[in-house]
């Protein structure tokens, strides 16, 4: 019988094959073929023989009809007669004449009502028919006895260290508190067994004993062996956990000797018993002993001591691989072919995992990375999305996720491991194996508690009110006026900024994008009137230099309240000396600049140098006339006073670079007028640009990323990390949590306590804490992320504020969260269709083609290719740049979920039937 393979499918169908030697070679191109779904409705089944290809039909066929598809799938000339007896060809170069299998017909195989035959999880299939091309029929509940989950770790290739992980796994979830039934089924090669046994351990009861005797159990009553397991297993407990968990061993058998087992799990799956006996009785032993997870560590390779688990949709399915090309291409292939029979469904089972062990991180970076991506593809070949959704459309971002490849670095020490249980535990917990593995556990650790504190009501609706309207003003925060600056998450840039400026005014550039809180700091610096005081509300010790703050422009968005950025510039004035009439300063500063820009044949660099500084100079409060130049002034003013000018709403005198004048004028400051103000002696003035990076990079065309790194740690840049800091000091910000969080501590909670904190606002997955669902904590992040790896503040401000909204329906329904998973996923689409907007105002280009893709005619899928969406590569290379696209290995784009949705486009994963 054929082995379950995976397609190389060409345009025109499935190649012929090279060679046909026997009905085996004839038995596995027809597989392929069904799997392919290209056989002809007359064909039902195949049987091969050592002397016969039988073709089992629906009603009786043309023998012509039958020659001339075995000729079109098998090759021209493949078929013959001979004395009057149709043949398949067979390779012979024994003899020049035709021979081969001699083709018989049959009818009728399937009954009237069509009823198919029996298929059981394994690889090999029994028969070969059309339901080959189909996944086969899923368990008839979704979840195992008691909500056991079983896990299995699986490598094509052995000494990857498949083993070792599953060990990790099983150590971390019983020191988590779990209770953990580890069974070594390698029933060829096991190593599990052989630690606990060297650790003295109790081997009464094995992964063999207990087959043998659900072997003998009638149909499919598994009660009789799970009470005989149930007697022994407790004696084989490994080690002493604090926490109150536990892992029981179930060796693979008691044999002293080498030998192939007598009994397969293979074995069970007779007629008359569910196709899923053996998970589901390993699942009540479980069930029986205790447990919460099953981990399972199989055999390698493509053998049916593993399949009936591996086949069961309902099982985390964990492989592991190193880099090696082999080890990945088979654990690729092994990933298509399950996921081909028993799809994982989103949402409904547990998402396949894979480990990539022995990545050296110095050497190995391209590697990974190739590999991460071709893994993730096939994982996502094997999932399948539920046609029955809430029409949120957002099930990809979960899917990205969920497809993720896990690295684990390499360790010397695990090459050559010692022999008990207990050394191996101390190397793996030296080694920090388990570290990078948190994704793949099936529960939360039990620290990660939501909620109030026990007996404390909580009023959800009261909280999600709060986040709603607190974030909803702090959307436009600089809005909100000058006055209202209180507290504000200090991120690790500005922290910069300012520890690095503790005994000398700043000169620097702070560079971001549309959205990512330039101007809210330029407000909280204003409001804070002096530089020590800004250091001090965020938290920097140890400013000695004590300047004011003096704003030269601000944006046009800006609010003042009842703090106007001329009250600083009038204070500073007047404390130097120089008394402006007010509420003059800031027009005139601002028409000065367009007259300037304005001018019919521009400025050259002198010139503009001349007029930034005269800027600079008249917010001061300084005259400056043709008796005294403005570079005359700052210097007399350098010597009896400091001060920090702050420079912000660029982009409302320069939208587009569009003009040399405009180039010059920009590129002056961004370098002249910096340099100028570093060459006083005594370095009296400081100046902070707050400018976007598209603005930099047009204006200084030459050298521009010298000048970005130069300025690069103080760059807005919001990672995934500090975007859910954000969230959570939002959150707190706005009163909105179970249990209070202190805002001045955010900052320094680690990652670990950050993701823990959050759970009270998100809850720990986009569903119940052991549904299949995302991790919440990697949830928002990708879905708000662009492909540069960037998580704008504003949108993270925005998608709080909507999905708190959106919660406020559940008020009655959902009490474990502040947010409403649901709720969650409606707010990424209107977060998304804002997006376009606000980057389109950015950048007038990159808008354009947000636009226009917009109002393509036609559906589009993601992955698409540029014809589709009727871009040049050009345009493709500048949206790729932006983070907006990025190119897959195949030559298609994908575009992330916070513009996709904007944009109107579908997911190819969407457009999959559930069968």
């Amino acid at each position: 019988m054929a082995e379950l393979g995976q397609l190389e499918i060409m345009d025109s169908g499935i190649m012929p094959p090279g060679h046909l030697f026997s009905w085996v070679d004839v038995d596995e191109h027809l597989t392929r073929l069904a799997l392919a779904g290209e056989w002809p409705d007359w064909l039902v089944a195949v049987e091969g023989w050592w002397d016969c290809l039988e073709l089992v039909t629906k009603s009786a066929v043309e023998l012509n009809m039958v020659k001339g598809w075995l000729d079109e799938v098998f090759g021209t000339g493949s078929a013959g007669w001979v004395d009057g007896d149709l043949l398949l060809g067979l390779d012979d170069p024994r003899t020049a004449e035709f021979t081969g299998l001699r083709v018989e017909l049959s009818v009728n195989a399937e009954q009237p009502g069509g009823t198919a035959r029996r298929r059981v999880p394994l690889l090999r299939e029994k028969h070969i028919t059309r339901q080959l091309a189909e996944p086969l029929h899923r368990p008839d509940t979704p979840a195992f006895a008691d909500d056991v989950q079983l896990m299995a770790f699986h490598s094509f290739k052995g000494g990857v260290g498949r083993t070792v992980h599953a060990v990790a796994v099983a150590d971390r979830l019983a020191r988590s508190g779990g209770k953990v039934l580890l069974i070594d089924a390698d029933l060829e090669a096991p190593g599990i067994t052989w630690m606990h046994k060297e650790q003295g351990g109790q081997c009464d009861f094995t992964y063999e004993d207990f087959i043998t005797l659900l072997q003998g159990a009638e149909n499919s009553d598994f009660a009789a062996a799970v009470d005989i397991a149930a007697a022994y297993l407790p004696n084989q407990q490994a080690g002493h956990y604090a926490s109150g968990g536990s892992i029981t061993v179930m060796p693979s058998s008691r044999r002293v000797t080498l030998a192939p087992p007598r009994i397969e799990p293979a074995d069970l799956l007779t007629p008359g018993r569910s196709v899923y006996f053996v998970t589901e009785a390993l699942a009540a032993l479980g069930a029986r002993l205790g447990a919460d997870t099953v981990v399972i560590d199989l055999r390698a390779g493509a053998s049916e001591l593993s399949a009936p688990v591996l086949l069961d949709p309902r099982v985390q399915r964990v492989f592991v691989t190193t880099l090696s090309h082999q080890s990945l291409v088979g654990t690729e292939l092994m990933i298509q072919q399950l996921g081909g029979k028993a799809p994982t469904v989103q949402g409904a089972d547990p998402a396949t995992s894979v480990i990539v062990t022995q990545y050296r991180m110095d050497t190995h970076t391209a590697q990974a990375d190739a590999a991460r991506s071709m893994l993730s593809a096939a994982l996502a070949t094997a999932l399948r999305v539920p046609v029955e959704t809430d029409g949120d459309d957002t099930e990809s971002v979960d899917a990205a996720l969920l497809a993720q490849p896990v690295l684990s670095p390499f360790r010397e020490e695990l090459l050559a491991l010692p022999s008990s249980w207990d050394a191996v535990l101390d190397v793996i917990s030296s080694c920090g194996v388990a570290d990078g593995l948190e994704s793949l556990l099936p529960v939360p650790a039990p620290h990660t508690t939501a909620g109030a504190a026990p007996g404390v009501t909580v009023d959800y609706g009261q909280l999600r009110r709060n986040l709603a309207r607190t974030a909803g003003n702090l959307v436009y925060a600089e809005q909100s006026g000058l006055s209202s600056a209180g507290g504000f998450l200090v991120t690790e840039p500005f922290r910069r900024l300012l520890a690095d400026h503790r005994t000398e005014l700043p000169q620097a550039l702070v560079v971001g994008a549309k959205g990512a809180g330039k101007t809210f700091m330029y407000a909280k610096a204003c409001a804070s009137r002096t530089w020590q005081r800004f250091a001090e509300q965020s938290g920097i010790r140890g400013v000695t230099v004590e300047a004011p703050i003096v704003p030269v422009l601000e944006s046009a968005n800006l609010e003042y309240g009842d703090l106007d950025p001329q009250d600083l510039r009038d204070a500073f004035a007047s404390a130097s000396g120089d008394m402006p009439q007010r509420n003059v300063a800031s027009s005139r500063i601002s028409d000065r600049l367009k007259a300037g820009l304005g001018r019919i044949g521009g400025q050259d660099e002198l010139g503009w140098r001349s007029l930034w500084l005269e800027c600079l100079a008249m917010a001061c409060g300084l005259e400056v006339s043709e008796q005294r130049t403005s570079e005359e002034a700052l210097i007399e003013l350098g010597r009896r006073a400091k001060a920090v000018f702050v420079i912000d709403g660029l982009e409302d005198l320069m939208q587009n670079l569009d003009s040399d004048t405009k180039r010059t004028a920009l590129r002056v400051l961004l370098i002249d007028v910096l340099g100028w103000l570093r060459s006083l002696r005594g370095r009296p003035f400081g100046l902070v640009v707050f400018v976007r990076r598209d603005l930099v990079t047009g204006a200084v065309r030459q050298n521009s990323g010298q000048l970005l790194g130069r300025y690069d740690h103080y760059a807005l840049h919001w990672s995934k990390e500090e975007a859910l800091r954000l969230a959570l000091w939002v959150t707190a910000h706005a009163d909105a949590l179970p249990q209070s969080v202190p805002l001045s501590g955010i900052t320094d909670l680690s990652a670990d306590e950050l993701v823990d904190s959050l759970i009270q606002v998100w809850g720990w997955k986009m569903g119940s804490a052991k549904s299949r669902e995302a991790r919440s904590h990697l949830w928002v992040p990708a879905a708000l992320g662009d492909f540069n790896g960037q998580v704008q503040a504003r949108d993270v401000v925005m998608f709080l504020a909507t999905a708190a909204k959106n919660s406020e329906q559940y008020n009655d329904t959902v009490d474990d969260r502040v947010l409403v998973p649901t709720a969650m996923r409606k707010a990424l689409l209107e977060c998304s269709r804002n997006k376009i907007i606000s980057v389109g105002e950015e950048n007038k280009e990159i808008g354009r083609l947000l636009v226009h893709m917009q109002g393509i005619g036609h559906p589009v899928l993601v992955p698409f290719d540029l014809e589709q969406v009727e871009l040049t590569v050009a345009d493709a290379d500048l949206l790729i740049e932006s983070g907006v696209f990025s190119k897959g290995a195949d030559g298609r784009y994908w575009v992330p979920e916070i513009y996709r949705h904007g944009l109107g486009f579908n997911s190819e994963r969407r457009a999959r039937v559930l069968w």
